[in-house]
């Protein structure tokens, strides 16, 4: 093999390498702890050196690297590869990666925000495999979208599009990282679940969502309120029914204007499956236009632990 591609996913909890043939067959991977408290120059140095750690592992030099993918959390700017202040990494304001990394590598790397690159690796490697017009949606911690149609990312004007985590459903609803009110995000994200459980809860206790924390109200998450509503507690029942309404209303505005073939979900609906995904079909079969809304397909995303490594090498396979 005369040479190799090298993927880099950083995230504000972990940094990870993989080296893959030219085909994008992962060879070998590598992961450490962020420290972002640590600051750019540190996460930098430790990506470079598990980027040599693998080439010496797979046997490979830096001149047989052909290609180097970068997924990262976003605001950036896909042409000119500076990173700007994304919320989990502090300290990087205005970092120009991709001109360090063609420095040290003599490539210039292929830099992408995570969910865009989640999205084409859904598309090239996951449940997006044989449809040209694909929206992958994360619902974890924050919600975001990447959008591929016929192979390429829908970036925008700016790099801004598919922040549907951002459309507001409820005017003056809560408070959103992004400062706005109402939006899908504040709604439906993990913490989101989380906070709404714990409003219910302190309201009414009779729920097995505090039999899975031993009683801590501030302990729930929404992986507990997910376990409840599996156990046919009303209350969790109740969450599941609401989370499911507005993400089908978000995903039905998608629908009606992005008109795409299959949404994939990631996260919190890979774990919820069907309990969740059902009634956000349905939301979306009654709230889309018809025929947007009938050839549509909801499905949980497919690649799960393997999808940051993945969309790091989909940029540059």
């Amino acid at each position: 093999m005369n040479s190799c591609l090298v993927g880099v996913d950083i995230g504000g909890t972990k940094l990870a390498a993989v080296v893959a043939d030219t085909d994008g067959q992962i060879l070998n991977k590598v992961r450490q702890p962020t420290e972002s408290h640590k600051g750019f120059e540190y996460a930098i140095k430790l990506i470079f050196d598990m980027i040599d750690q693998l080439l010496h592992l797979e046997q490979f030099t830096r001149s047989q690297v052909s290609s180097i993918g970068i997924s990262c959390g976003g605001p950036l700017d896909t042409q000119t590869g500076v990173v700007y202040s994304p919320p989990n990494l502090p300290d990087w304001d205005a970092i120009p990666l991709a001109d360090i990394v063609e420095t040290e590598f003599k490539i210039r790397p292929v830099i992408e925000n995570d969910a865009n690159a989640g999205a084409l690796a859904e598309w090239r490697f996951g449940a997006g495999r044989g449809y040209n017009h694909v929206v992958f949606m994360t619902m974890s911690t924050g919600i975001g979208a990447g959008i591929v149609v016929d192979g390429r990312i829908l970036h925008g004007a700016s790099d801004c599009a598919g922040e549907v985590g951002h459309q507001v459903l409820i005017p003056n609803g809560p408070v959103c990282g992004c400062g706005n009110r109402g939006c899908l995000e504040a709604i439906c994200s993990g913490p989101a679940i989380a906070k709404r459980a714990q409003e219910k809860i302190r309201k009414d206790p009779h729920t097995k969502i505090l039999d899975l924390v031993d009683g801590n109200i501030e302990a729930i998450r929404s992986e507990e309120v997910l376990e409840a509503a599996k156990l046919a507690d009303p209350l969790a029942l109740d969450l599941v029914k609401e989370i499911s309404f507005y993400m089908g209303w978000g995903i039905a505005n998608l629908v009606n204007i992005i008109n795409p073939e299959i949404v994939l979900i990631g996260t919190i609906a890979v774990a919820a499956g069907d309990l969740l995904l059902d009634p956000i079909r349905r939301t979306v079969l009654e709230m889309s236009m018809q025929r947007p809304g009938r050839i549509v397909k909801i499905m949980p995303a497919q690649l799960g632990q393997r999808l940051g490594d993945l969309a790091a090498i989909s940029l540059v396979v």
